[in-house]
Parts: structure tokens; C-alpha cells; sequence
């Protein structure tokens, strides 16, 4: 079944906001920041005290997201999640012209409990790698949710650039930051895909994911892998 294109929308804005928290807590940033950028709106991570930049959203979709995280995350101005061993504070504020900033502090971890942002394969249990694991898991959900049929990630300079596609037609696209890349390379080679493919339950369906290129040229490296629904 077709999803109303506002449903649609909205489900991709969900990956874009569960993704921004991801790599910011991944790449132990200390802050979010959300600037436009001509048609976009970039965001920045804090990283060492140098803003890095992350994921660039699409205008159209900004006003969706920052409905999402508000609601969804920071209904109290304040949203924690768990990482290793600590518990990162997320804090929300916004300046008078509009700038959104989240302040992210982190303490030790008081006692693990499952969040929102959770992985859900427990073949893994190395905490090390549940943030690239929630990467993995979101652009591979979006994918499932939305029916493509084939996924490329590809690093081009600071930036990934991640491809779906429906029957060989571009459909969303969407850019992380290149830090996440060689984790996410070696968490795909060594875990969810080591012997060339995976199987993923997904809305009471099962699908088999294969791995059809994993290129670690030092130039231009690429992930590519196909979805196909069991029957």
C-alpha cells in the first residue's frame, strides 16, 4: 500500500531527527547546532570545539523535524539517551533569530535501560557499537518503510552520501558525516553482513538483505546492498 504523501514525509523527517541524535551522541559532540544554508537547513557538531558539519536537511522537511524532536524528544526541553557507559543529556533552546541549539552533556551511566534510539539485534551485545549500530539500523528501517529496493553509501570528502533506490529510480537522499563511515564499513563487513547477506523481519514481513559491494578504495569508497521480500 502507497502511504499519503504528508505520511510519507513525515516518516522520512522521523528517520532525519532519530539520526541527527545518533551521530551526535556517536561522535561524542558536545553540541547540535541548526543553520540555514540557503535551500537547507545544515547542522553542526561540535566536536573539540570546532563545528563540524553533519546532516544538511531540506528546507521543506525543517519545519517538520523541528515538530518531531519538540514533540517526540523534547516535550520537556530535555531528552537522555545511553551510550557505553554514559548517560548523554541532550538540552534544547533556540535563539531569538531562530537558531536551534542543543547543548549535550554527559555523566556516568546510572544503570542501562532500553531507550528510544535501541538496537534491536541481540547477536551484538558489545556496547561499543550501539550508536553505528542505530545508524545502520535507521537508514536500513527508512528503507524497508519506504519500499526501496536498493541502498548506496558513498564518502565524498567530509560528507557520506546515502541513496535509495525503487526499480532503479533515485528516490531519497540524504548525507552523514564522514567520522561515522569507517565504523559503519566495518560494523556492515564484520557483523550484520559477513556472510554476504542478512535477513530483517520488518512489519511482520522478512526480507533478505544482500551486501553487493563493499569497496574500500581509499578514494572513493561505497557500500551498496539490495533488499528483496521473502515470500
Amino acid at each position: 500500500m502507497t502511504l499519503p504523501s504528508d505520511e510519507t514525509e513525515r516518516k522520512q523527517c522521523a528517520a532525519f531527527a532519530e539520526q541527527i541524535l545518533s551521530e551526535a551522541s556517536e561522535s561524542r559532540a558536545s553540541e547540535i547546532l541548526f543553520r540555514q544554508e540557503k535551500e537547507r537547513m545544515q547542522t553542526f557538531l561540535l566536536l573539540d570545539g570546532i563545528y563540524e558539519k553533519s546532516l544538511a536537511i531540506p528546507m521543506s522537511y525543517w519545519d517538520t523535524i523541528q515538530e518531531i524532536l519538540k514533540a517526540d524528544y523534547f516535550e520537556t526541553g530535555q531528552y537522555q539517551i545511553h551510550h557505553q557507559d554514559e548517560l548523554c543529556i541532550f538540552e534544547w533552546s533556540m535563539n531569538l533569530d531562530g537558531t536551534v541549539k542543543v547543548e549535550i552533556s554527559r555523566k556516568p551511566d546510572p544503570g542501562r535501560r532500553i531507550g528510544r534510539i535501541e538496537d534491536i539485534f541481540r547477536a551484538f551485545e558489545d556496547r561499543s557499537w550501539d550508536s553505528v549500530k542505530s545508524i545502520f539500523l535507521s537508514i536500513l528501517n527508512l528503507a524497508l518503510e519506504q519500499k526501496y529496493d536498493s541502498v548506496s553509501l558513498e564518502l565524498d570528502g567530509q560528507i557520506v552520501e546515502i541513496r535509495y533506490f525503487r526499480n532503479g529510480e533515485t528516490g531519497t537522499s540524504m548525507t552523514i558525516s564522514s567520522d561515522s563511515y569507517d565504523a559503519l564499513a566495518r560494523l556492515i563487513g564484520e557483523n550484520y553482513f559477513a556472510f554476504g547477506f542478512m535477513t530483517r523481519d520488518f512489519r511482520e514481513k522478512e526480507y533478505l538483505v544482500r551486501l553487493v559491494e563493499l569497496n574500500e578504495d581509499d578514494v572513493a569508497p561505497r557500500i551498496r546492498f539490495e533488499i528483496e521480500e521473502l515470500v
